[in-house]
């Protein structure tokens, strides 16, 4: 297989290690579950998996049964949570194999799960899905009636209590602190059916860095073990590092006269005699086509303007007021460090209205990955 030469993405294990263990320090006693979904938000499963758990990962969190097959096929015994709702196949699939510990928050999805842990002789580990604000999933805490005889199944064993917060990371921490608390009374209404050593679990990364008083059993972490954050709206502790960073080379240095225009749809027009360099990246390796006239290149520990439109496989940079001369091969730090300047997920997804997220899961999907 050929070497991808015009672009790297870097992963470092030694870093996701570090901030996971970081993570178990801050919310000791609590659990810790790694979550590991989408490929690992990018940074690849399969790559990091073994890291997670020697760093102390409690359980792993997917969404997928390849995800949770990728873990098991590399010897792994972890347990695994899924993070969203199952399709019928899906679970015919994990309970047989997998080995995954299910959520349900409807009552068609107990039954059925009921029914399969009935049928084997061995209950099915489940934690029971509250929906107090996200509305994605789950029972209302009004439904105690329809819970508390979830918690009774036979043919389920459950394991955990949880609730997710939509604008944990927002301005306003309050509405989270509400959905706790909403959270709680249900679990403490339903304390004769709902067994001692539930796991009562509501924090995702934001809350996890915001809410430390509360966190109570365990916390569900992706972002954050991953140095980044969902918002702008609050900050990480400064020992969560990024553990990706994305990076090219120039592939040519052109001069291009005042009044031309670059690229589709004549977006940008130099205002004067200009130096542009090309990259040989664009959104077919991850970088985001919203980035037009928007993005920051680092070039020689420099912030060099993204100018015109992002196009499939090439990025146009001004490279016109750099002292040193940018030459044919010259390091581009998309995302990262050079120098002592660095550009962020956070920084480039909130100039297109976005997630750290997307450009991680792009950058990784779309490139070999070389981890450190």
């Amino acid at each position: 297989m050929s070497t991808q030469h015009h672009v790297e993405v870097l992963v470092s294990k030694s870093t996701f290690g570090d901030n996971i263990r970081h993570i178990r320090e801050m919310v000791a006693p609590a659990k810790v579950c790694v979550v590991m979904k989408a490929n690992a938000y990018g940074h690849g499963l399969k790559g990091l998996a073994e890291t997670a758990v020697d760093a102390g990962a409690d359980m792993i969190g997917i969404c997928t049964n390849p995800e949770a097959a990728t873990i098991r096929e590399l010897g792994l015994d972890v347990p695994l949570f899924r993070l969203r709702m199952a399709l019928p196949a899906e679970l015919d699939e994990s309970l047989e194999s997998l080995n995954i510990e299910e959520q349900v928050g409807t009552d068609e999805a107990a039954d059925y799960l009921n029914e399969a842990g009935l049928k084997r002789g061995e209950p099915v580990p489940v934690h029971i899905k509250i929906d107090t604000g996200m509305g994605r999933s789950g029972y209302y805490p009004e439904e105690l009636d329809k819970i508390r005889r979830v918690a009774q199944l036979p043919g389920l064993a459950i394991k955990g209590i949880l609730t997710h917060f939509p604008t944990a990371d927002g301005v306003e921490i309050a509405p989270a602190e509400k959905q706790m608390a909403e959270l709680h009374a249900v679990k403490d209404a339903l304390a004769d059916v709902l067994p001692e050593d539930i796991l009562v679990h509501t924090h995702n990364s934001a809350a996890t860095v915001r809410l430390t008083p509360h966190r109570r059993d365990m916390v569900r972490v992706g972002a954050a073990c991953y140095g980044v954050r969902t918002s702008t709206d609050f900050l990480n502790p400064g020992e969560l590092k990024p553990v990706m960073s994305f990076k090219t080379w120039v592939a040519q240095v052109r001069d291009i006269p005042a009044g031309k225009t670059i690229g589709y749809g004549g977006l940008f027009t130099t205002e004067r005699d200009s130096k542009i360099a090309a990259l040989p990246v664009g959104f077919g390796e991850g970088y985001p086509r919203g980035l037009f006239n928007k993005g920051i290149v680092l070039i020689h520990g420099k912030r060099c303007p993204v100018v015109g439109r992002v196009s499939l496989n090439i990025t146009t940079v001004d490279i016109t007021d750099l002292d040193e001369e940018v030459k044919w091969g010259d390091e581009a730090v998309l995302i990262g460090k050079q120098g002592d300047e660095e550009i962020t997920f956070e920084e480039m997804a909130d100039k297109f209205n976005s997630v750290h997220t997307e450009i991680n899961l792009s950058a990784g999907f779309l490139n070999e990955i070389t981890y450190a």
